[in-house]
């Protein structure tokens, strides 16, 4: 009886295993949301994203030396952002910055603010740095991080706006890969939302 049950409790766990896609080489998909806020004078903004990052590796190096999150040490993710409309906009194989632009442009969006990657009808250009973007294992535990800064600014004019956040999301690493994603994307929702861009206004 006891062999029966030690054999039942083992198919479980493997079924939970592949499941929860352990193994199965997935992405990191990011939720992303959007907080509205104060509306901004409407308009058209460049937006440009800069990778400064000191270390470019999206899987850091605790994670790499257990073999997790092996697909996302290629530095891509993919990417599900949910507007305060409950519209659904879901985009793959991103890198960090190409993540970051999509993020804040939608951001933005919510404030009423158009980003483009080009200075056509542009009132303003806001440049985001990345300056740290990681997913690692700490102990049992996933940690994400993200900082940016944001510059808002227009060429030929001294007026500059600088804006600065940083935040981390943990989650109790369960079973290899699975719930990495939540703590980056809470990193990502609490420094994205948490920019002030409300200098665009003074363009």
């Amino acid at each position: 009886m006891k062999r029966l049950t030690l054999t039942i409790l083992a198919v479980i766990l493997a079924a939970a295993l592949a499941g929860c896609g352990v193994g199965s080489g997935k992405r990191l998909n990011l939720d992303f949301r959007p907080q509205g806020g104060l509306q901004l004078t409407t308009g058209v903004v460049q937006l440009v994203v800069v990778d400064n990052r000191t270390n470019k590796s999206l899987v850091g190096p605790a994670a790499t030396a257990r073999e997790l999150l092996k697909e996302s040490q290629t530095g891509l993710l993919d990417l599900t952002t949910t507007m305060p409309n409950g519209t659904t906009i879901s985009l793959s194989h991103l890198s960090v910055p190409a993540l970051v632009f999509e993020s804040v442009k939608n951001k933005l969006a919510t404030l009423g603010v158009t980003g483009n990657p080009d200075t056509a009808g542009a009132k303003a250009r806001v440049t985001v740095y990345v300056t740290e973007f990681l997913i690692d294992v700490e102990g049992n535990d996933y940690v994400g991080r993200v900082a940016m800064r944001a510059v808002i600014d227009r060429p030929g004019i001294q007026t500059i706006h600088n804006t600065v956040a940083s935040a981390q999301g943990s989650k109790f690493k369960l079973v290899g890969d699975m719930g990495a994603s939540d703590p980056l994307s809470d990193a990502l929702n609490k420094c994205v939302n948490s920019l002030d861009f409300s200098g665009i206004n003074t363009f």
